[in-house]
């Protein structure tokens, strides 16, 4: 009996595994890019069939976590790239929490991207040695995701004929000339994140693009550069956002203050998001007040407002001058508050008059909470 069922199991593995090889080529490549390349390649193991089946894979994900030493991660992503066979890379993802890449091998994996005409390339690298500048010669990219840990040094101008996604993260940006009117030249750019990035500036952060649908801006820092004129350092907390953005629809901002913020051309934005830590040193001060009441004029035409309950707070502990501010949303249809580790549910009468008493739907508003999501990358919680 035991014999029997032993050749019956055997038999169908090897019957399945023949039909597995029997698939085209194009299947068993789709198949295979949902794995990460180290097991992809094992896959050549198995029989005559699938020696070579992975060097033609159109998508490529290499992750450190599936190795125990640097060394042979490096080493795997060096003959992985030398072995790939594939013109035409549709996404090339590779994530390593190994620090300091050497640079021969940073610069292998651009050149990489570039002369098989990747579409999607994801880098998620801590403190990565080499010439990054080399990515902003990759004309093919439709998505570019860049998580550093590193200063990016950048050319005058970025230009990316077919790029629509464009997702900064853990970078420092650095320009020789301060010009930061950066994606003025992605004509097609649709979806811009900008998370943890320090700003090298003097004076004024240009966001134009003129195809953006979704912006986001999560912490970002503003760095004096070091030969700017600039007497009052205490000043650099108020740069000024510009963001020129005609079909805008959705925006959304997270920062322990606010920013002075113009937005003037935005007449499709529908959908707000707003964050703010609550750092009682910095919420106390008018001027972040009046910043904000600002930053949500500007943002006016919105008809879906989310906030956190550090917003509230801030509002509610001015609550007197707030009384004397006209209201900004004229358009607002809906109203949520992100809870934080406090499950409080309430907003002061005066704050919620604030937010919602412009609208031609005032009477119908109410408040609805929700827990906060998880983000792309670490950060602090709301009180």
């Amino acid at each position: 009996m035991d014999k029997k069922y032993t050749k019956k199991t055997k038999w169908d593995e090897e019957t399945q595994m023949d039909r597995l090889s029997d698939l085209p080529d194009s299947l068993l490549h789709h198949i295979l890019s949902f794995m990460d390349a180290k097991y992809a390649v094992q896959t050549c193991i198995l029989s005559k069939r699938w020696v070579s089946v992975w060097t033609h894979l159109p998508v490529l994900k290499l992750d450190s976590k599936f190795f125990n030493r640097v060394g042979n991660f490096r080493s795997f992503i060096s003959q992985v790239l030398d072995h790939c066979e594939t013109s035409n890379i549709l996404t090339l993802s590779i994530c390593s929490s190994k620090k300091n890449l050497a640079s021969s091998l940073v610069d292998k994996i651009i050149s990489f991207a570039v002369s098989h005409s990747v579409q999607e390339l994801d880098l998620s690298l801590k403190y990565p040695i080499g010439d990054l500048q080399n990515v902003f010669r990759c004309q093919s990219l439709r998505f570019l995701k860049l998580d550093l840990f590193c200063g990016l040094p950048l050319p005058n101008s970025i230009s990316f004929a077919s790029l629509k996604t464009l997702i900064l993260c853990k970078v420092y940006l650095k320009s020789e000339n301060y010009c930061f009117d950066l994606f003025s030249s992605c004509l097609d750019l649709q979806n811009l994140v900008l998370d943890h990035v320090i700003l090298t500036i003097w004076d004024i952060f240009n966001i134009s693009a003129p195809a953006l649908v979704n912006l986001t801006i999560s912490n970002i820092r503003f760095h004096v550069a070091k030969d700017a004129n600039i007497t009052n350092y205490a000043s650099i907390e108020y740069q000024k956002v510009v963001i020129t953005a005609p079909r805008l629809t959705s925006f959304s901002f997270t920062r322990y203050g606010p920013v002075l913020l113009s937005m003037d051309n935005s007449p499709l934005l529908e959908n707000v998001n707003l964050s703010m830590f609550n750092y009682d040193f910095l919420f106390t001060q008018d001027r972040s007040f009046m910043l904000l009441i600002d930053m949500l004029r500007q943002l006016g035409n919105a008809r879906s407002l989310t906030v956190s309950l550090g917003l509230v707070k801030f509002l509610s502990q001015h609550s007197r001058v707030l009384e004397e501010q006209p209201f900004p949303f004229s358009k607002l249809e809906s109203l949520k508050v992100v809870k934080g580790r406090r499950n409080r549910k309430k907003i002061p009468p005066n704050v919620l008059k604030f937010l919602v008493q412009g609208s031609p739907m005032a009477e119908e508003l109410l408040a609805k909470f929700q827990k906060q999501k998880r983000r792309m990358c670490k950060q602090p919680m709301d009180d």
